[in-house]
């Protein structure tokens, strides 16, 4: 009778002595660990692509196939298209491989496929100019409404899906109280560090508030003015323009012209 967590443990021992754990190798239990792959792995050259392996035994592999999972190291490093590549190649090898270890096998082919496609993914403007051959197509005189349709459809490609994707747990979401209770410690830090005013302490009052306060408060007590005389309130002393002055010098210049003109 075939002892199949003793090859388990086997296999999983060997991948340990290949792969580095904790950076490589992250075991989740005896019988659930993770691989990660990159072109490169010791970073000798830049990593553009890089793939997580999630296995988890089976009660009868390696005469079933384990679970296993696939997903990119980094968002967006990696085009659907060719992430659904290389799971094909992964199903491939598993099914061939039925019977006797393989992860080992699966490691290697992920390792070989990232060197091979190691490669920055493109934007969708770039993949865009990229199908339809870039600044030639514009001379050559095509439609724009072909391009305009082209990248409809990567945009589409690049949304595909999202609505299936799980959301995150409720208790992460940011909600409208979560979100007050943050802008009211915000606050308190701002004003604390001088960024912010306090908004219940007292506006300054202008220059031209406190002169009619005070021209106010003496009119109230009934007191003659001082030897100064009265308080008079002097525009222009507030930035503002005194416009009986201005229509006064507009008069006299008036007369003058008048008078060279010799008129009576």
């Amino acid at each position: 009778m075939t002892n199949y967590k003793e090859e388990q443990e086997l296999e999983l021992e060997a991948l340990e002595s290949i792969f580095e754990e904790g950076k490589e190798l992250e075991k989740i239990s005896p019988t659930e660990f993770l691989l990660k792959f990159k072109p490169f792995p010791q970073d000798e050259e830049e990593n553009h692509v890089g793939v997580i392996l999630r296995i988890a035994y089976t009660d009868e592999y390696p005469e079933t196939a384990p679970e296993w999972e696939l997903k990119e190291m980094w968002e967006n490093c990696m085009s659907d298209q060719k992430l659904a590549d290389l799971k094909g190649k992964v199903e491939e090898a598993i099914e061939s491989s039925l019977g006797m270890a393989m992860v080992y096998t699966i490691a290697e082919i992920c390792q070989d496929w990232l060197k091979e496609n190691n490669v920055k993914a493109l934007s969708m403007h770039e993949e865009m100019m990229k199908r339809t051959g870039g600044d030639e197509a514009g001379q050559d005189g095509e439609d724009d409404s072909a391009n305009e349709a082209e990248v409809d459809k990567l945009e589409e490609e690049e949304w595909k899906g999202l609505k299936d994707k799980p959301m995150c747990a409720a208790a992460d979401r940011v909600t409208m109280d979560t979100f007050l209770e943050w802008k009211k410690r915000f606050d308190v830090e701002m004003i604390a560090n001088g960024t912010l005013r306090d908004p219940k302490e007292s506006k300054a009052q202008s220059g031209k508030a406190i002169f009619l306060e005070a021209q106010a408060a003496e009119a109230g007590k009934g007191k003659d003015a001082k030897e100064g005389g009265e308080m008079v309130y002097n525009a222009a002393l507030f930035g503002e323009e005194d416009n009986d002055d201005d229509l006064d010098d507009l008069e006299e210049d008036d007369e003058e012209e008048k008078e060279k003109a010799g008129y009576p």
